[in-house]
């Protein structure tokens, strides 16, 4: 209620990682290492326009953002910017979401640890993803190579030598520019997501082929849970 959320509503959380966090809790450090991690919340925005539709709302996340939502949807709250923030409803509202849209920062680690679906956009290092996650769906960025202008594939992405660290740094040392998801691909997963859990979710047969493609070049002796998924819209566009 006091979010203005109705009661026995449905709600999902989303948070795109920046470097304000960081930079608030220890500003004499530099963080730049990490900024390879962080997306634009613009991005999401159209999500969350089309989850609103749908009758959810769509709680932003964050204890700090760079900048707030620009929207006046009310079904669309800025929990990270409105003065209702603490620990206690970080966990109360991650854990009892219908679901949970995250980058690749801390902030995953609360539906995680309830076990609830997640939505993971803007991931990186694809060796690293969360596949102990019982009920995920995952999309990348895209790497780009400079010196030969095409984007890498992601067998070539697996096998990258990012040091003993994905530092940023990494990165331009490989010549490598990384690209975030589109609002659309973002928006695409998400729904993806929603449908897998309300039952209308109808899995093609290329689904399958591409999904069996993408993780037997991942490694077929490596565990993960059955669930796991990677976004099949993202499969598809990039087969």
């Amino acid at each position: 209620k006091q979010l203005g959320i109705e009661n026995g509503a449905e709600y999902l959380c989303f948070h795109n990682r920046d470097s304000s966090f960081l930079k608030k809790i220890s500003p004499d450090q530099n963080w730049d290492y990490h900024n390879y991690r962080d997306s634009d919340i613009e991005n999401y925005l159209l999500m969350a326009e089309k989850m609103a539709l749908n009758g959810y709302y769509c709680i932003r996340m964050g204890a700090e953002v760079e900048k707030p939502l620009n929207t006046v949807n009310s079904r669309i709250i800025d929990y990270s910017s409105n003065g209702k923030r603490s620990d206690f409803n970080d966990i109360f509202l991650g854990s009892n979401c219908k679901f949970f849209v995250t980058s690749d920062g801390g902030m995953s680690i609360i539906p995680e640890m309830f076990r609830l679906p997640v939505v993971y956009v803007n991931w990186t290092p694809i060796l690293r993803i969360s596949t102990w996650v019982l009920t995920g769906i995952f999309i990348f960025k895209y790497f780009y190579n400079e010196s030969e202008e095409r984007f890498l594939n992601f067998n070539e992405i697996m096998n990258l030598d990012f040091t003993k660290e994905n530092t940023s740094q990494s990165f331009k040392n490989l010549g490598i520019t990384l690209i975030e998801n589109s609002p659309q691909e973002i928006y695409l997963a998400v729904d993806e997501m929603n449908r897998r859990l309300n039952g209308s979710w109808v899995e093609k047969k290329e689904d399958k082929n591409l999904q069996d493609l993408f993780w037997n070049q991942y490694g077929l002796n490596k565990l993960k849970s059955p669930n796991l998924k990677i976004g099949a819209s993202f499969l598809n566009k990039n087969k």
